[in-house]
């Protein structure tokens, strides 16, 4: 695999390139993490399970990857949510908000089989790093302090700002809010350092107590970690402006000719109706709710029948189509596990044929993420091998030999494995020799007319989450995983 050819979308130059990691074999990636002050929604999912994907998919193919994805642990929205939970405690206990988001992120990301970052940063462990940067900004003339002690970023000395996002400064000025801001030169002016308020959490600096800015933070972290410059920068797409143009600028006023990333990728917003989700039109939906009735695999499922760069507007009724689709999927799967004991121990007439098959499916499921991540697209190739199981072999169990079937299991798995799913394919040996041993009886009562109680355990089989289903071949089961925890 290693002479595919990778291209994606870069929104610095508005085109889809050629994706050549700076050094050979290894691609270095930062994705804009949480500001953990509340429950991750299915737009925040969206963004982690995209690159989660990308990830799994860059290793599929050969890559070492170094992932870094940070997390915001001190922000307005934190400190403004302390105060709403511990009143005048919020002092000192707001440090408890970001704590819990973050058990929970992690928490989510099991469920969604979101793979672990290289490394997770928390703004409060890198304090002196982002004061050291504001001097070096300060001293160069590119930020300056404010009558109170905050440092803002002066937007004027870039004169390419405006370029990620394609944007005019003089327009962005014209249409700007001017923020009650005492020192602010220019409304578009961002501050990297903000002074103390009376009951906020600070930290000591040369110019006055205080905390760094959003915007910062990112470049400080994302350069100690991955050096600069880095392959890819990544995020959801509200986060184009201001937020990652302002990193592209201070990465310039630090870095000089450095774009800070090659690439920058963003992922679609998630919409309700049509409508962005806002707490002001109150259409939020938080992932460990959606969680409660679908599984994290058919969640995953439904965002790769997107594409990333796509709106993807939410709704029940696809989860749950997503949610079926899903359970045809693991039935391929599972109706291997049968088909491997009816078929041969030798090689066979049709292994040829269907390796043949596989490997063009593969193929094509791999070129479909190759071009822009084309999830849907190989989404559709998954299908199409799950299809190869459950419409052709079947019925010719013993026309291919056992290796053939083993190769064709651990290629559905380990493509469905790029997409975030098809995770849990292990069924404990004791579980299926007592499925195979009931369907044994059933299959014997029906030999002998006794429907009745055939059908009765078929029914008693299906509300234990046991699938059953009768072909001209043999009986195939299937285990639906949306209301049973197999793992083995």
């Amino acid at each position: 695999m290693g002479s595919v050819e990778v291209r994606i979308y870069n929104t610095l130059s508005r085109r889809i390139e050629v994706f050549k990691p700076i050094q050979e074999g290894v691609v270095k990636g930062y994705v804009c993490g949480p500001t953990p002050y509340d429950s991750m929604h299915v737009g925040h999912a969206r963004t982690y399970s995209f690159f989660d994907t990308f990830k799994k998919f860059l290793k599929y193919v050969g890559y070492s990857v170094i992932l870094v994805i940070n997390f915001t642990d001190i922000d307005d929205k934190i400190i403004n949510r302390a105060r709403e939970e511990f009143g005048s405690e919020s002092y000192y206990r707001w440090h408890e908000i970001p704590e819990r988001y973050i058990r929970e992120y992690f928490e989510i990301c099991r469920e969604l089989n979101i793979e672990d970052a290289e490394y997770y940063p928390k703004v409060t462990e890198h304090i002196q790093d982002m004061i050291n940067t504001i001097k070096l900004l300060v001293d160069r003339e590119y930020a300056y302090v404010a009558p109170d002690g905050s440092i803002y970023f002066d937007i004027t000395k870039i004169p390419e700002y405006g370029k990620l996002s394609g944007q005019e400064i003089d327009k962005l000025i014209a249409g700007a809010r001017v923020e009650p801001e005492p020192g602010k030169r220019n409304p578009l002016d961002f501050a990297i350092w903000k002074s103390w308020k009376p009951g906020e959490p600070w930290w000591s600096s040369p110019w006055c107590p205080g905390r760094p800015g959003w915007h910062l933070e990112c470049v400080v972290m994302s350069s100690k970690y991955l050096g600069v410059p880095f392959d890819f920068h990544g995020g959801g797409l509200d986060l184009v402006f201001p937020h990652h143009e302002n990193e592209l600028a201070i990465a310039k006023a630090l870095y000089g000719k450095y774009e800070l990333a090659r690439y920058w990728i963003h992922v679609g917003l998630v919409t309700i109706r049509g409508e962005k989700m806002s707490k002001s039109l109150k259409n939020i939906i938080p992932v460990h709710e959606v969680l409660k009735k679908y599984s994290g695999e058919a969640l995953r499922l439904y965002y790769s029948m997107t594409h990333y760069r796509k709106p993807l507007d939410f709704s029940f009724e696809g989860l749950s189509d997503t949610e079926q689709l899903l359970k045809t999927i693991y039935a391929a799967h599972d109706y291997t596990i049968q088909i491997l004991k009816d078929a041969k121990d030798e090689e066979a007439e049709l292994d040829e044929e269907i390796r043949r098959e596989v490997d063009n499916i593969e193929k094509r499921f791999i070129n479909a993420l190759a071009d822009d991540m084309d999830t849907p697209r190989a989404v559709s190739e998954l299908i199409n091998l799950s299809k190869l199981i459950t419409s052709k072999l079947i019925y010719i169990p013993e026309k291919v030999s056992k290796k053939t079937v083993l190769h064709v299991r651990n290629k559905l798995i380990s493509l469905g494995n790029i997409l975030g799913i098809l995770y849990r394919t292990e069924i404990p040996k004791i579980v299926i020799d007592t499925i195979e041993l009931i369907i044994d009886v059933r299959q014997n009562l029906r030999k002998n007319k006794m429907y009745e109680i055939a059908d009765m355990i078929r029914s008693k089989l299906t509300e234990l989450g046991i699938i059953v289903t009768d072909t001209r071949v043999r009986t195939y089961w299937t285990l639906d995983r949306s209301r049973m925890k197999i793992h083995g």
